[in-house]
Parts: C-alpha cells; structure tokens; sequence
C-alpha cells in the first residue's frame, strides 16, 4: 500500500462522492398547449358603444375622461334651454304673467291672476246707476213736500205805498206739512245711500248695483271687502272731488288698473263675481 495522498482523478474518490442511491425525481410536465387564434373571420365584434349622455363631453385625445366634479366626461352637465324645466330643481327662467302686467301686491296684474277680472267702466256706470235709482226712491216724500209748498203758498200779494209786500191767502200749516216732508225724503235718500253704499258694500262688497250687474268691491292686496269705514272714505273722497271737477269716477278711463280716485284712495278695486 503506498502512503501517497489519492490525486483528483482516482477513482476511488469519484465512488466517495457520487450521490445516494434512491428513486429518481419525476421531472416537471410541460405547460398546455394555447389554443391557437380564431382566424379573422371568425373573430367576435368589438361592443357598440352609443353617443354619450346630453351634456358630456367625450374624453379628450391626451387621456383619460376626467372625473373631477362627480360629472365625468369634462365636467357638469349643459343647462337647460330658458324656459324648460331644470331637472336638478326650480326653472332655468322664471316664468312670466300671460298677460305681461306687473305682477306686484295691488297691480292689475295681481288682482287678475288671484281675486278675478277687473271690471271695465262700463259695468261699474251701471251699476252705479242702479245705486243712484235706488237712492231716489227715497226723494219720493221730497217731492211730495214741494207740491205741498206750493200748494199752501199765498195767493196775494199787494203792496202798500211804500213799495212793501203783503202776502195773503196761504196756509201755514199746509206749508210746514210741506217743509217736513222734503226734511223726510233727504233723510231717507240719505239712509238708503247709507245702508246700501257702505254698510250693505263695506261688508259684503256688493251694493244693490253691483250685486244686479256681477260685481264687487274688494281690497286690492287681500281680496276681502274693505269695510263700512274705508267705504265712507271712499265715496267722501269720490263726492268731494267731484264737486270740483268730475275725474273722481272718469279717473279710471286711463288709469292702468282701472282705479276711480276713490279706489286709489282706500286702495280698493272692483272685480267681475257671476251675477246675483
């Protein structure tokens, strides 16, 4: 046996060296074949898109739409057109009155659209006139008291030398009798024009005039009757000026919300009711 060391290529060595015995290890399997690609008249169509909703913008070429907002697509959807209603709440443009008139608490506007048709000048003269009828009535005794004046005046007059008159003939009872009905026929004129132009009219709007023609006398803002007291103003204010000069009723022919002075006084107006 020699004492030199074993060199690199002894075999004895290799033997040392060559790994355990033992079952083999299975190798890996290969990866699945892919399935090769439909030939092209075979491929699937790409998926319709449609325009994008009213009031996107579509995405711009240098990337992705934008979301910013919570919109997407560039941002907050178009307004609608004036007039149309907004979908995201109120109107895009207030609508207006149809018949264009200031729509302020008292215009002709106003009264209109929430109480009713402003009556023309002709209604209220008729009615006005039937008032005035009625207000007649009771001048009757009146009349009756100027007969009876006449009826007990004296019959002769002489004059003395001196130029002075002597009146003989009459009845002086005949002619108070005379005198206490004329008293009699104003004050009954006067309570019918009471009763029917500010009672009967301050409380329910309507004097016998207005109830036979269809209308009634309301306040301009309210729509209620204005009252007995505001129906006293007004017609004082009516008969004051026109012992001036007679605008306070013609008034109304030019102004816009067919106002008589006595109306814009107590700023009231008369509107169309059905009749009755």
């Amino acid at each position: 046996m020699s004492d030199q060391p074993h060199g690199p290529t002894d075999p004895s060595r290799e033997d040392d060296q060559a790994p355990p015995s033992g079952p083999s290890t299975a190798a890996a399997p290969p990866p699945p074949a892919q399935a090769p690609p439909p030939p092209p008249s075979q491929a699937p169509p790409p998926p319709a898109y449609g325009p994008p909703p009213s009031g996107y913008a579509p995405p711009g070429p240098s990337g992705p739409p934008s979301q910013q907002g919570g919109y997407g697509y560039g941002g907050p959807p178009a307004s609608p057109p004036p007039g149309q209603v907004n979908p995201y709440g109120g109107y895009a443009a207030a609508p207006g009155y149809s018949g264009g008139r200031p729509m302020h608490p008292g215009s002709i506007g106003y009264v209109e659209q929430n109480f009713g048709r402003v009556a023309d000048f002709g209604p209220r003269l008729l009615a006005n006139l039937v008032d005035v009828a009625l207000t007649l009535i009771g001048l009757i005794p009146m009349f009756f008291g100027i007969g009876v004046l006449i009826a007990a005046a004296p019959t002769d007059v002489t004059y003395d030398e001196f130029g002075n008159s002597t009146a003989t003939g009459g009845d002086a009872g005949l002619a108070v009798v005379g005198g206490l009905l004329i008293a009699l026929g104003a004050l009954v004129s006067f309570g019918i024009w009471l009763w029917n132009r500010v009672f009967r009219m301050g409380r329910t709007g309507q004097s016998v005039g207005k109830k036979v023609i269809g209308l009634r006398l309301i306040d301009e803002k309210a729509g209620r009757p204005i009252g007995a007291w505001m129906c006293f103003l007004r017609e004082l204010v009516s008969g004051v000026v026109n012992q001036v000069f007679y605008l306070a009723y013609l008034w109304m022919l030019w102004d816009p919300d067919k106002q008589t002075l006595g109306d814009k006084a107590v700023h009231s107006t008369v509107v169309v009711v059905p009749k009755g």
